[in-house]
């Protein structure tokens, strides 16, 4: 089967991990690039990664180059611009977003309005399912290798939007995207809400109950916890799960541990960021291609699935905004990033 083709819009540093997946992609290629600024640092985009077409212009590149795939990896201000033009072109098949899906709920829900309007599919870049140790740890939970699911504690030092997000999802996808329940949380260090590029509380904890039972405790940004042997920031990202008769313990660059409480063995496994993160990267684009070829076959990040995690994060937003328990699911107001600034005078730390 030929390969799908895709046009990438962004020329940052993920941009460039994306362009240099799609050299190891088997079903999809990459066709053309494009900016929403700055020509000269698009050409040289371009050249160094061995792009044809490019173009400030992203609506006649896309009309020039008719991809499948349009891959948006700009700043997260310029994702809905960017679907609202790929959801306009039927030869579009499926728009694949850099986390987060959107800085505010109203451009997510418009997102997803536009996509099931016109049947366009969509993924959100949550490649880290991809990693060989993640995998295999979910597949531990899966096969039953520590019993009963019953509790999570996930932690990262990214805020809310950079590494939140990421945590909010993997979360979700070890108890395979059962519902939340509600949500019950506290953020602050709210200053952060006027960084530049991805504003959010740089400060989070959070209480998750899904409907099923379990729950899920989640430290976020400078109140994450600091992981044995890492002294990388953005290493600083893991989950240990409990059940009834195990224990498992990931790290994103340290390690995988499997430990049985019936006879105290763990098995210890590399778990490797900087080794595995471009092949996590391409697994994740050839997923989302062949999704585009069948639909059937779903995808581990497609839009039902990317929703409820970002749904878990504005219930983070809310609880912190206004306190109290939030039950999902719910619909979320533009004015609840407004609500959380507001807090700024009294947020604490």
């Amino acid at each position: 089967m030929p390969k799908l083709r895709a046009v990438l819009m962004g020329t940052g540093n993920w941009a460039g991990a994306h362009a240099a997946a799609y050299a190891g992609c088997e079903a999809v290629e990459l066709v053309g690039v494009s900016s929403y600024s700055n020509a000269g640092k698009l050409e040289a985009f371009a050249k160094e990664h061995g792009i044809a077409e490019y173009s400030l212009d992203l609506a006649a590149l896309l009309r020039k180059t008719r991809p499948d795939i349009l891959d948006i990896a700009a700043h997260p201000a310029y994702r809905l611009a960017g679907v609202r033009l790929a959801t306009a072109l039927p030869f579009i098949k499926l728009v694949n977003l850099e986390k987060p899906m959107a800085l505010k709920p109203g451009d997510a829900y418009e997102i997803e309005r536009l996509c099931r309007e016109h049947g366009t599919l969509l993924t959100v870049n949550h490649q880290k399912k991809f990693l060989p140790a993640w995998r295999k740890a979910y597949d531990a939970i899966r096969s039953g290798a520590i019993g009963d699911f019953e509790f999570m504690h996930a932690t990262c030092q990214g805020n809310l939007m950079v590494q939140g997000t990421h945590l909010s999802d993997m979360a979700l996808f070890f108890n395979d995207y059962c519902p939340v329940s509600w949500v019950m949380a506290q953020v602050g260090e709210l200053d952060d809400m006027d960084e530049a590029r991805t504003p959010a509380p740089g400060a989070a904890i959070a209480t998750v109950c899904f409907e099923n039972g379990v729950r899920a405790v989640m430290t976020i940004g400078s109140v994450g916890r600091a992981l044995p042997g890492e002294d990388n920031q953005w290493y600083q990202f893991g989950i240990d799960v409990y059940g009834a008769s195990g224990r498992i313990s990931v790290t994103l660059n340290k390690t995988l541990k499997i430990t049985s409480y019936a006879d105290g063995q763990t098995t210890v496994e590399e778990s490797s960021w900087s080794k595995d993160y471009l092949h996590a990267q391409t697994a994740h684009l050839d997923a989302a291609a062949r999704y585009a070829q069948n639909p059937a076959l779903g995808h581990l990040s497609d839009m039902e699935k990317s929703s409820l995690s970002y749904q878990t994060v504005m219930a983070i937003y809310a609880s912190g905004a206004d306190g109290g328990v939030i039950t999902l699911p719910r619909r979320f107001d533009d004015d609840l990033v407004a609500r959380l600034k507001a807090r700024k005078g009294d947020s604490g730390r």
